[in-house]
């Protein structure tokens, strides 16, 4: 492992605790706008790094959220990873870095989608009745498109911004992984 790769690696894994550490405290516990931020600095990573860290910012990420959410075990982790897997199989007809457009509207999209997925997928794992408090009510699934958009187009844009270049492969490895 190089040391680009190490201080990457270093990087995901400690950054990761401290956002999901910042959101837990700073943003209202309003559950869209958590779901808002931290997936989408993740999923940053999972469509922008380099293969491995890719699917460790993934599984990581997935694993942070799933414990400060109090959720079951991969109901944070699935969904990232088959983020991962759909941008692995769609590699060359994606841009190389995203923009903030492309985070609202996955934004849009994702925040809502995980919110009812984190709710269908508690039932089963502690029963209707425990998993009542992750069920999206109407206003929160009328309120999820919208802080989704400003959250995924805010951490793109900022992401973009101040994007590592250790996060990125060599351009010889990041073909070898599309080829």
């Amino acid at each position: 492992m190089g040391a680009e790769r190490f201080w990457a690696a270093a990087w995901v894994t400690l950054f990761l605790p401290a956002l999901v550490g910042l959101c837990g405290a700073f943003l209202p516990t309003a559950a869209a706008l958590q779901l808002a931020v931290a997936p989408g600095w993740v999923a940053w990573w999972v469509l922008t790094a380099g293969p491995r860290l890719r699917v460790w910012a993934a599984l990581w990420g997935g694993a942070l959220l799933e414990w400060a959410w109090g959720v079951p075990p991969g109901a944070c982790v699935l969904p990232l990873l088959g983020l991962w897997a759909g941008a692995r199989a769609f590699r060359e007809s994606m841009p190389e870095r995203p923009r903030a457009v492309h985070g609202l509207v996955g934004g849009m999209v994702a925040v809502p989608a995980l919110r009812v997925w984190l709710w269908l997928y508690a039932v089963p794992w502690v029963g209707p009745e425990a998993a009542g408090a992750l069920r999206p009510g109407l206003s929160a699934l009328c309120a999820a498109p919208a802080a989704g958009a400003l959250g995924g187009c805010a951490v793109f844009a900022l992401a973009r911004a101040c994007d590592f270049l250790a996060l990125r492969p060599p351009r010889e490895e990041a073909r070898a992984d599309a080829g």
